[in-house]
């Protein structure tokens, strides 16, 4: 015995209209099938409608295509300007690391293989509300060598990451901002230099406001 074989999963929009509508143009006045079910006018309408929805969908995703190609754009120009920016900082710092710092960039990673060149790991961190909601402020003590620290946080319960930097900062204190409100955070800190980084500071926590 024959079976009926679709398989409508596999079809796209324009392929399932156009399935549909040879289905229409089969069943109607076939002495075969006098009474289709569902109705074919009540097909006929939900292959109308799903006509309608995909010119509507294609229409929307052009646009989305128009917006991505403009953000991109926006995107590689942002790029471009912040490279010059950090050029201009490169070259008016004169190399130094802390001068880099200040400016809220890092310094590229260089290796040392003399052991006692190593900075310090960072201790003594704690967090305390900032000024105004969504900040925290963090203070450490110094550690010897160090020409700045690269601040990491995260909210994931048990501080377990993942860690993301959220502050770079020149002196052995910093307030991180641009939190969300009302959540728990974890931080830690590490001194950068010339010759590489310490190691993390143990994590705090703090609730923001």
């Amino acid at each position: 015995m024959a079976e009926v074989a679709l398989h409508l999963d596999a079809l796209s929009a324009p392929e399932l209209i156009a399935t549909g509508a040879r289905l229409l143009a089969g069943l109607e006045g076939n002495p075969h099938f006098p009474k289709p079910e569902p109705p074919l006018d009540e097909l006929w309408q939900k292959l109308m409608a799903l006509e309608e929805a995909n010119l509507r969908y294609r229409k929307e995703r052009l646009r989305l295509n128009d917006l991505k190609t403009a953000r991109d754009a926006a995107m590689r120009a942002v790029r471009v300007a912040m490279e010059s920016e950090a050029d201009y900082v490169q070259e008016a710092s004169g190399g130094e690391a802390k001068k880099i710092v200040s400016a809220n960039l890092t310094v590229e990673r260089t290796w040392s293989f003399w052991p006692f060149a190593a900075l310090g790991q960072v201790i003594e961190l704690s967090a305390s509300s900032g000024e105004q909601p969504g900040e925290v402020d963090l203070a450490w003590d110094p550690v010897r060598g160090a020409d700045g620290y690269e601040v990491e946080c995260t909210d994931d319960i048990g501080a377990q990451g993942p860690w993301v930097q959220c502050a770079v900062a020149s002196e052995s204190r910093v307030t991180v901002k641009n939190l969300l409100p009302h959540r728990r955070y974890w931080f830690r800190v590490r001194a950068i230099g010339e010759k590489g980084e310490g190691g993390w500071s143990d994590a705090v926590t703090k609730y923001t406001r």
